[in-house]
């Protein structure tokens, strides 16, 4: 066993975005920062596969945030890398194409003025029951019906969020609606709509920002970075965290073992974790408790199955991605990485497809082999989505993904704060990143957490903890951002 000993030394669990922006943050400040992660690759989830020429981003990942200071770190980060893209997203519902987010003027072109009339009334209903006698809010259904009623919730986001999370909406906990939908009901839908309410404070984002070669840009550049601005810093892959042995506040020992199964152990003054928070507890030490290890085992993911489509066409649909309501279909959203950037696609004549079959390991689908996944997914654009011929298929790939999405199922926050209290006896060890704290957050979120956290280690007053949390939903515009001025970089990296 190799052992590196060092006085002041930051070691990150994790080469997601979470755990680079820490990492970015605290070597702009001098600080000696070591990344380890067991991937091949850095970026975690934040990933771009490539077949044949062909760029597939690990899902439908987008840069847009409400916050000026990281949206100013990120231009100065990705440079001539950045191209700017028109947000069209759309809900594939009974064979009808909807707009998303909803449009009443949309729904009564596809559903007739029935359903419009049939959506207001269940609407006054839960508003009568949830505003007006207080009917408390216990699960995802309630929230989202409190929020939009019964015929909507029905149309548009039972069908989707079960196909997601693979379980009832009953059974899971409204706190997932809260962050992705706070501040969105039934009257931001008819301003937008009907009343054509363009306001700075409430209009829908129409563009975001997204690298030019794939998701993994920003990852990768984040890593250059920390490696480039010193020679004590390291970013080491194919490396498996087995070990966290705490010897006192700010004295941890991290072992880890490369592919061969050598081990090393490095000295780390402080810890930040990426890892799923399942996991973190079960290799500490000192141990912990039974209490501890059953929560950390009741925190559960939904998997995923990226199914990348290589086509002998120019295009397929207008959409930047597109929500897929029907359970007969396999894969739940699809985008055209095209539609985001020419870059992802070698021949212009030709297009690509990522669809996103999501799961859980051993379930049905999971057990699919890669050809029937395949085969299955290109049958529905066929047959059922009309958008294809097979003919036109060049080839296709999968990549099989097991921790993607956080469950909130109804006894999720229990079991973080139990985990929370064990891991809080660590001094010097931190949590982040949406495996790590075990939140369902988009990559902006987790890379500002990163930041403020690096912030935090470096002394100052900030809640990392406090990002995803706002009160209105995350893509909608607001002029009056919250301007939080902890990151912005001091210097220029050499």
């Amino acid at each position: 066993m190799n052992t590196l000993n060092t006085k002041e030394h930051v070691v990150i669990l994790g080469a997601g975005p979470a755990g680079l922006a820490t990492g970015h943050e605290l070597s702009v400040s001098g600080v000696r920062v070591s990344v380890i992660d067991r991937n091949s690759f850095v970026g975690g989830l934040c990933n771009t596969n490539e077949h044949r020429g062909y760029k597939f981003d690990l899902g439908g990942h987008r840069w847009f945030t409400k916050n000026e200071d990281l949206n100013s770190w990120f231009r100065r980060l990705m440079g001539s890398e950045i191209v700017w893209v028109e947000r069209i997203s759309r809900i594939y519902y009974d064979g009808a194409y909807y707009s998303y987010p909803i449009s009443i003027l949309n729904v009564v072109k596809n559903a007739g003025i029935g359903t419009i009339v049939h959506a207001g009334v269940t609407y006054l209903l839960s508003a009568l029951q949830y505003s007006l006698l207080n009917k408390p809010i216990r699960n995802m259904k309630d929230a989202y019906v409190a929020q939009f009623g019964g015929k909507l919730y029905d149309m548009f986001f039972r069908r989707y969020s079960e196909k997601v999370w693979g379980l009832p909406c009953e059974k899971l906990s409204s706190d997932w609606v809260s962050q992705r939908s706070a501040g969105l009901s039934i009257w931001t839908v008819i301003q937008e709509s009907l009343l054509r309410t363009k306001s700075d404070n409430e209009s829908l984002i129409e563009e975001f920002m997204y690298p030019r070669d794939g998701y993994v840009r920003i990852p990768q550049r984040m890593a250059e970075d920390i490696v480039a601005k010193s020679s004590t810093n390291a970013v080491m892959l194919d490396s498996n965290v087995t070990k966290i042995k705490y010897h006192g506040p700010h004295n941890f020992e991290v072992t880890y073992c490369d592919t061969d199964g050598r081990e090393t152990s490095v000295a780390a003054t402080t810890v930040v974790s990426t890892i799923p928070l399942g996991v973190l507890p079960r290799i500490m030490e000192p141990a912990c408790d039974q209490s501890v290890i059953d929560a950390a085992k009741g925190l559960t993911f939904r998997a995923l199955i990226t199914v990348n489509v290589i086509l002998r066409k120019e295009r397929v649909s207008i959409d930047t991605w597109l929500y897929i309501q029907d359970e007969d279909i396999l894969f739940g959203r699809m985008h055209e990485p095209k539609n985001w950037s020419s870059a992802m696609v070698p021949d212009q004549s030709t297009t690509s497809l990522v669809l996103e079959c999501f799961c859980t390991k051993d379930d049905h689908i999971w057990s699919m082999s890669d050809e029937e996944v395949g085969q299955r997914c290109i049958e529905d654009l066929e047959k059922k989505l009309k958008f294809i011929d097979s003919s036109e298929v060049i080839d296709f790939s999968c990549v099989r993904t097991l921790q993607a999405y956080p469950v909130y199922d109804l006894e999720y926050a229990e079991k973080i704060a139990v985990i929370n209290g064990f891991l809080a006896g660590f001094e010097g060890l931190h949590i982040v990143g949406r495996g790590g704290t075990h939140r369902y957050n988009n990559a902006d979120h987790s890379i500002e957490m990163g930041l403020l956290l690096g912030r935090k280690i470096l002394g100052y007053d900030v809640d990392y903890m406090d990002v995803n949390t706002e009160p209105e939903y995350h893509e909608i515009k607001c002029a009056s951002v919250v301007n939080r001025d902890y990151y912005v970089l001091k210097e220029e990296l050499n």
